[in-house]
């Protein structure tokens, strides 16, 4: 029934031509129905190239807005530097520059964003709400800089225009100055902050009403409730006071994994931190243990000894070998355990985001397994580029078989959009088949069902077609199914009804199930469509002998009367 309903409701490639006047409506039901990603596809197809084309505006503006909110703030920022200098409406325009003043603050663009948020305010309308929230952006966006005392004075005079502040953004503001080392100037806000929140433990830290060795115990106790980047930063600041460098290892460990995905700028200062105080420590250790440098073995053998009784320092040891290891053999099996280790310990998106940097690990210096590994966790993660990056050239790993490792790759180019590389290395995966394994077929449909949703029809198609002769009877009416769909979108109806007929006609004993009639009901509409009128009058007439559905066989006497 998805499928019907699907095919019903996405008018056919064809047909979807820019001047359709239903085509915007269209695009905006599917975004406000959950359907962001088919709703850009069709923007790609539909909307006009010229900004003088009537209602570009609103194309435009619901193409800023899919791009929020499908997290593609590169991707908007660079459409909105694209703009023609007239064309645009106010009301549109004023909406595209909040978007971008927000995309330019996530990707750390202070000045960006400030600039933006200032046209908004200063040369349209702008409703309270969002006066607020540019304000805010504003103030953020001078942190994001460096500004600090620009941001200061912005807070204040926002307080002034908006006191009292409730407790989230008194809290914000007070996470804002501390970041900043600006203690003193907390105090403004102060009383408004949460007397059990992890900010108060920081703050009585800072100012000596807690020693460090509370402050530490205090931080266990909120985190074993929540674990949250407040409590593990009173943790670093407490380890930083009582210069524990295997504790700071532990806490930058676990906020390298909390940062937020959008803000590249934050993830990667803190992993750059992290590699810092693993080198630190680890030459710390080396030499408290007296290991010589530049004696590999004792290295690794020493952090292999500390992985049970203690995992950061073992970590520490590791990385350091994985960085400055003497030999090629040594720096890989010390990333393979880092990487490892790290994920034992449910902190893979920090090893992922140690490694990403190429600055500082090129993709061929990084050990096969880690790469494969990586992978894993980057593609866990949605971040399907990256599992690309750390795959592609990779030979099968010993874990899986070289056909479940295909279809990986594949999958992950299908999802990163690379569209060709994707086709490419799927017709590898078919080359001289003459079988496939059931479970690996059902995986490939899957993928070619994705590929079919987010508009890839041919893409699609190619798959479905070179998984058919492979597929048992009961799985080929699916794909007979599916290829009539992707003929459908193309707006090859002769084809569509071909396939739709075949899925419905192919299971004798199930003649007459749902699927069956869904699938000749589609035969016929397409028939009707490509003009072979006979053909369809003669499905609809089976259908009205055969179905005991009376929504169906409505829906039939309807069609019958168009022909």
């Amino acid at each position: 029934m998805r499928a019907l309903a699907l095919a019903f409701a996405l008018i056919p490639l064809a047909a979807a031509a820019a001047e359709s006047p239903d085509a915007l409506e269209i695009a905006q039901r599917l975004a406000a129905n959950g359907g962001a990603q088919l709703a850009l596809a069709r923007l790609e197809q539909s909307q006009p190239a010229q900004a003088s084309a009537p209602r570009w505006s609103e194309w435009e503006l619901l193409r800023i807005r899919l791009l929020a909110q499908l997290d593609r703030p590169d991707e908007l920022l660079k459409r909105l530097a694209a703009l023609p200098p007239t064309g645009v409406s106010d009301a549109a325009m004023r909406d595209m520059l909040l978007q971008g003043a927000r995309a330019a603050l996530k990707t750390s663009q202070g000045k960006l964003a400030r600039e933006y948020a200032a046209r908004t305010l200063w040369r349209y309308d702008v409703n309270p709400t969002d006066a607020r929230e540019l304000r805010l952006i504003a103030i953020e966006s001078y942190f994001a800089d460096g500004q600090r005392d620009e941001a200061y004075r912005s807070m204040l005079r926002f307080q002034q225009d908006y006191q009292p502040l409730d407790r989230p953004l008194a809290t914000r503001f007070v996470e804002m100055l501390l970041g900043a080392g600006m203690d003193k100037e907390t105090v403004n806000w102060l009383a408004q902050v949460d007397e059990a929140s992890p900010l108060r433990v920081l703050l009585r830290l800072k100012s000596g009403l807690t020693s460090p060795d509370a402050a530490i115990a205090q931080a266990r106790a909120l985190l074993a409730k929540s674990n949250t980047a407040g409590g593990w930063n009173v943790l670093l600041t407490a380890a930083q006071a009582q210069r524990n460098p295997v504790l700071q290892i532990e806490a930058q460990e676990n906020l390298v994994a909390l940062s937020e995905d959008g803000n590249a700028r934050e993830i990667a200062a803190r992993a750059a931190e992290l590699w810092r105080l693993y080198q630190s420590a680890a030459q710390e250790l080396g030499n408290r243990n007296q290991l010589l440098l530049g004696d590999d073995a004792g290295w690794s053998d020493f952090a292999s000894r500390q992985l049970g009784a203690n995992a950061p320092a073992s970590r520490a040891m590791f990385a350091y070998l994985a960085a400055q290891g003497k030999t090629r053999e040594t720096r890989f099996g010390a990333q393979l355990q880092l990487v490892v280790s790290l994920t034992q310990a449910r902190l893979a998106l920090t090893a992922l985001r140690l490694f990403v940097d190429p600055s500082r690990f090129l993709v061929q210096n990084i050990d096969p397994q880690a790469r494969y590994q990586l992978g894993i966790i980057a593609a866990d993660n949605r971040d399907y580029y990256q599992a690309v990056r750390f795959w592609l050239g990779l030979a099968a790993p010993g874990t899986v078989s070289a056909d479940e490792w295909q279809a990986q790759l594949v999958t992950a180019l299908f999802r990163a959009q690379m569209i060709d590389a994707g086709s490419a290395n799927a017709r590898k995966l078919f080359e001289g088949r003459t079988s496939m394994p059931p479970a690996l077929v059902e995986r490939l449909f899957a993928l070619g069902q994705e590929l079919l949703d987010g508009w890839h029809f041919k893409v699609a198609e190619d798959l479905f077609a070179a998984l058919l002769p492979l597929a048992d009877t009961i799985k080929r009416r699916d794909i007979l199914f599916a290829l009539g769909r992707a003929a459908e979108f193309r707006a090859d109806y002769r084809a569509a009804a071909d396939y739709f007929l075949q899925s419905a006609t192919l299971l004798a004993d199930r003649a007459t199930d749902a699927a069956a009639q869904n699938a000749r009901m589609l035969s016929a509409s397409n028939m009707a469509k490509a003009g072979l009128r006979d053909d369809a009058r003669a499905q609809y007439q089976w259908l009205l002998k055969n179905t005991k559905d009376a929504a169906l066989a409505e829906s039939v006497r309807r069609e019958m009367k168009k022909l």
